[in-house]
């Protein structure tokens, strides 16, 4: 036989035997898969945007493993990715031998495309037997240079801090009303990598894996919308990683105001000040009554989409001073009731405003929620006089005021086109209540009185 053909021959051979190791690794990993429960077979395709999905799939005796995972091409990135996994599965074998009754390791990820060089994985692993828990392992990357993203890559000192404080912020609303040490955090977390990072498209996740703070037992993942941060994040390197948000970006280093008005809506007034507001990229805190809700449903949704924030101001303007516990309790639940049916409240802090600004001890005692004062009242209400409230507000106004005005009377409106147009000419950001707060790293509590947001040192 001619050498030619003999090699050609010992190729064939070749690829045959490789073809058939192939399908019979397929037929096995696949026949094992059959055996596998049935919420063990479903993975959520739409959510795999990055590298070729590969999986892990064992059943024996009473364990089942199935593990769904990118590879990336990347060494470093699919090291750690496997590293994960493999962790995972030894300390699911180690506790759960000898255990009667199925077991199961069950893990998916979702993956984002920043851009072509950038993206992020996210693996959630799920265990039942000895233990039941669930874990998540999180990892942003630069494919090009094949490292990992850190959060001091993205975060200065500073930035950090803050990011530190609206990670805690948004675990304390996991468990609202309770002092939970698992959430005793600050930016050394961040910066000594014991946290992990995820980029979505507008959002980021702080992920901790348990044990990551002090009596934590549990995975913890506190999602920051980006705008909230991305004023940290250099402009060089915020365009380096495709970056974007929807919607404002709220810069904590610059200083801000947070327009605050009562009493309404209103439709004649209401719709001007949110048409200037939407002109200066802005937003304000809007605090309704209950009563006024149901035929200005249009108005509040609008509040609600256009990034304002609404408040409660009692049902019927009733002096909360004046009611026992379960009256506050009912005046609020009425308002947030007919609130909820203009639009949703899920994305904002519930925050009321007492009438008159009144307030007592049992007030404080009984409200759930954060009790909003102000720092400049323009008396628009009294003198109705447009030229009076704008003069007032460029008199005293300062970085971190709340400005009160009432969306019911015609100058009010008039001024308020004049005043949000000036600040945002004198750089000032317009911010809701909350908003205002946040960037100055004061978390709200409930029952406690607030006026102003006035930078620190700190801050």
């Amino acid at each position: 036989m001619k050498t030619k053909t003999k090699l050609r021959l010992g190729i064939y051979l070749f690829l045959f035997a490789a073809i058939c190791v192939v399908i019979g690794l397929s037929w096995q990993r696949e026949s094992q898969r059959k055996h596998l429960p049935e919420a063990m077979r479903q993975t959520i395709e739409e959510n795999h945007r990055i590298g070729k999905m590969k999986q892990k799939i064992k059943v024996s005796g009473h364990q089942a493993i199935a593990i769904y995972y990118p590879h990336l091409g990347s060494a470093e990135i699919d090291a750690n990715i496997e590293s994960a996994i493999e962790e995972a599965i030894e300390k699911f074998e180690q506790e759960n031998q000898g255990v009667e009754g199925l077991c199961t390791l069950y893990a998916d990820y979702e993956s984002y495309e920043l851009n072509e060089r950038y993206g992020s994985v996210q693996i959630s692993f799920e265990r039942t037997g000895a233990v039941n828990m669930k874990e998540v392992r999180a990892w942003t990357f630069d494919l090009q240079q094949d490292r990992l993203i850190r959060f001091s890559d993205l975060f200065s000192a500073e930035g950090m801090k803050h990011l530190a404080f609206l990670t805690r912020s948004f675990l304390t609303t996991l468990a609202p009303g309770q002092e939970n040490q698992d959430y005793e955090m600050d930016e050394n977390v961040l910066i000594n990598n014991k946290a992990e990072l995820y980029l979505g498209e507008d959002e980021l996740r702080v992920v901790l894996p348990p044990q990551t703070l002090q009596a934590q037992k549990e995975e913890l993942i506190a999602v920051i919308p980006l705008n909230k941060v991305i004023g940290y994040v250099a402009e060089d390197t915020r365009n380096l990683l495709g970056l974007q948000t929807h919607g404002r970006i709220i810069d904590p280093t610059r200083p801000m105001v947070a327009m605050t008005y009562d009493d309404g809506p209103n439709r004649q007034v209401t719709p001007v000040i949110l048409d200037a507001l939407k002109e200066h990229n802005g937003a304000a805190t809007f605090f309704v009554l209950g009563s006024r809700v149901a035929n200005h449903q249009d108005i509040v949704k609008r509040m609600l989409d256009e990034g304002s924030e609404v408040g409660n101001h009692t049902f019927g303007h009733v002096d909360l001073t004046k009611q026992s516990s379960q009256g506050i309790l009912d005046q609020l639940a009425a308002t947030w009731e007919a609130i909820q049916e203009a639009g949703s409240l899920d994305h904002q802090e519930l925050l009321v405003r007492p009438t008159y600004g009144a307030y007592n001890d049992t007030l404080k005692k009984t409200s759930p929620y954060p009790l909003i004062l102000w720092s400049i009242d323009t008396r628009d209400w009294a003198h109705q006089n447009a030229d009076k409230s704008v003069d007032e507000v460029m008199r005293e106004v300062q970085d971190g005021d709340i400005i009160l005005m009432h969306d019911m009377y015609e100058p009010t409106a008039q001024a308020s086109v004049r005043v949000i147009e000036w600040l945002s000419e004198q750089g000032y950001q317009l911010v809701t209540v909350s908003e205002l707060f946040e960037a100055r790293g004061i978390q709200l509590e409930p029952g406690k009185t607030y006026n102003c947001a006035y930078p620190t040192k700190a801050h």
